[in-house]
């Protein structure tokens, strides 16, 4: 399914191609000028939820500017760290290089706006850790956990000494790390530091909180490494049930936990059942996001498996 990209979008883009198209290239403060009206062009865009599937198509389109437009004010002294709408937005752009698994463009966006903000923000800023946090997570979703480890630990120390041991933030980027660490293959230290960090999150936020239901999946996956497939797949149903209440059956955040409970099968060599939930699993992946989302491509993957296991076709 194709999305619409939203027509304040393409506008916004036009506008900022027609801006470049008028501006001399020998012209130091022509180019300041065209900068800063491109940035803030942008900067007055409707928010759009980048978690949204939907809206992944408009954010792609706004890619093609932000990185020429990033250069440009590299050039020109123009700060990427205000007006404070375009900083956010370049947050959610962030955020949806990560979850639309497009992360190649995203960690040089991250890389871009982290050099800008450390400067201009200072490593302590609440954004500049944000910034440092879509950096990990885009070198961690392209499977460069060595480098997005040291990243996901001083994130962990700036909220530590932020926020302090307990706050929800440093719980969150507790988790990052554990979900890093499992990526490594470290997963007795993932071990530890899950268990640690599922205590304090039922201590201080209750068992109920989102931020405890990823714990919890973090301590299953590192389990699962460990080769407690069993205990990890009751830990996976667990948080499934939590995510259909908190966010619904089709939700990504969902159907990423069913994938859990499918491979939990798969190692468990329940084959039956691993098909059952890929076969319903699939066609709401290609619903949310379209035939060639990385968890589409997935599911079909493990179904094929699964399918061969069984010694059938269909």
């Amino acid at each position: 399914m194709t999305r619409p990209v939203d027509p304040a979008v393409q506008q916004a883009h036009a506008d900022v191609v027609a801006l470049f198209r008028t501006t001399p290239a020998a012209d130091p403060a022509g180019l300041y000028a065209v900068c800063r009206a491109a940035r803030d062009r942008l900067a007055a865009l409707p928010v759009l939820d980048p978690h949204d599937p939907g809206t992944w198509n408009s954010y792609e389109l706004l890619t093609t500017n932000i990185q020429t437009l990033l250069c440009y004010l590299g050039e020109a002294n123009v700060p990427t760290s205000e007006p404070d709408r375009f900083r956010a937005l370049l947050i959610r752009l962030l955020h949806y290089h990560y979850d639309s698994h497009n992360a190649d463009p995203g960690v040089l966006l991250a890389e871009l706006v982290l050099k800008d903000w450390e400067v201009r923000l200072g490593e302590s800023h609440k954004d500049t850790i944000v910034a440092i946090e879509r950096l990990a997570a885009c070198l961690h979703d392209r499977g460069d956990s060595q480098r997005a480890r040291p990243l996901f630990e001083r994130i962990l120390a700036l909220r530590s000494r932020k926020f302090g041991a307990d706050d929800v933030a440093t719980l969150v980027a507790a988790c990052n790390l554990g979900s890093c660490l499992n990526q490594l293959s470290d997963h007795q230290a993932a071990f530890q530091l899950a268990q640690d960090t599922l205590r304090r999150c039922e201590l201080w936020l209750g068992s109920d909180d989102s931020t405890t239901i990823l714990a919890t999946q973090i301590l299953a996956a590192s389990l699962s490494g460990l080769g407690e497939h069993r205990i990890a797949l009751s830990l996976y149903v667990m948080v499934h049930q939590w995510r259909l209440l908190e966010y619904g059956e089709d939700a990504l955040t969902t159907l990423g936990v069913a994938e859990n409970i499918a491979l939990a099968l798969q190692e468990l060599g329940d084959h039956d059942a691993a098909r059952a939930v890929d076969a319903d699993l699939l066609p709401r992946f290609e619903r949310a996001a379209g035939k060639d989302y990385v968890g589409s491509k997935r599911t079909r993957n493990r179904l094929e498996k699964s399918l061969r296991a069984l010694g059938r076709d269909t």
